[in-house]
Parts: C-alpha cells; sequence; structure tokens
C-alpha cells in the first residue's frame, strides 16, 4: 500500500512538473526559459529559477525585478564561503555576455520574492516583470513546483 501510494506520488509530481512548464519569451535577443519557483507561504520568502540567453553581440544586465505577489524582488547569489553557505544580493543586478548564457538554479544565483503577498502553491501560476539594462523589460510567467523542470532537449538545429 505504501508503495502504491508513492509511486503515484512520484507519478503525479512528474505529471504537475511536466504540464506546468512554464513557455519561454524573448525580448529582442534575450530568450527567458524555465521559470519557476518553490512553493512558500504568504507573508514570507518565495525563491524564484529561469534561464537567460543572450544569441545577440552586445552583452545585458538583469537589473530589477518585480512581481504583484511580492513586495520587493532582490536578485541573489548563494555560495559556500570558508566552508559556510551564505547568500548575498546583487543590487548591480546579473550579467549576462553576448552569445551567453546565465541560468538562475538552487544553490546559485536566483530571485528572492520578498514579503510574499500570497501564497505560492503547487500549480500555480504568477508573473514578474524583468528588467534589462539594454533590452528593457520582458514579463515572465513563473510556474510554481516542488522540483525543477527538466532540462530542454538539445537543439542541433545549427549543426552542420
Amino acid at each position: 500500500m505504501i508503495r502504491r501510494t508513492l509511486i503515484l506520488a512520484l507519478a503525479a509530481a512528474a505529471a504537475v512538473t511536466t504540464l506546468a512548464r512554464a513557455a519561454d519569451v524573448t525580448l529582442g535577443d534575450l530568450r527567458v526559459s524555465q521559470a519557476w519557483s518553490r512553493p512558500a507561504a504568504q507573508g514570507g520568502v518565495g525563491a524564484g529559477f529561469l534561464t537567460i540567453a543572450n544569441t545577440g553581440h552586445k552583452p545585458d544586465r538583469l537589473k530589477a525585478v518585480s512581481s504583484p505577489v511580492a513586495q520587493r524582488v532582490e536578485i541573489h547569489e548563494s555560495m559556500i564561503m570558508d566552508g559556510r553557505a551564505m547568500m548575498h544580493g546583487h543590487p548591480e543586478g546579473l550579467a549576462i555576455a553576448a552569445g551567453g548564457t546565465a541560468t538562475l538554479k538552487p544553490g546559485g544565483w536566483h530571485l528572492m520574492f520578498i514579503g510574499l503577498k500570497q501564497p505560492l502553491k503547487a500549480g500555480d501560476r504568477f508573473p514578474a516583470t524583468l528588467t534589462f539594462a539594454k533590452a528593457g523589460k520582458l514579463k515572465v510567467e513563473f510556474t510554481v513546483q516542488v522540483a525543477p523542470p527538466p532540462a530542454p532537449a538539445a537543439d542541433h538545429s545549427m549543426h552542420h
């Protein structure tokens, strides 16, 4: 009975992760994909993750993020210093190199949704606006889920 319940729970989690994958959005040379957040309680702090690809020939910078679900959103980085896990904000933003990709993920760069105005529940979606130094503003939809989305399939269309 426990084994059956565990299998059903894992299957349901996989289905939610697969079905809830947020759509890619683009702004000029920037493409944002896999925007997701973990569940979090109202009044607390949530974490947001995504991937930003810059296909252009000039760097850009994620300068700010806002969302109606939080009082404020900060760009943070987690790291290990002197054997201790630490996290600090980057008010100057996050650089996205020309032709490069910035991946915000657990244990590294991420967004902090501070002062949540509503709970973030698995399966929910919520909007956020990313502000880039050069490209401008881009609206993104985050999907709330327990586990990261599966990695996208490799695109080999550019290979000859």
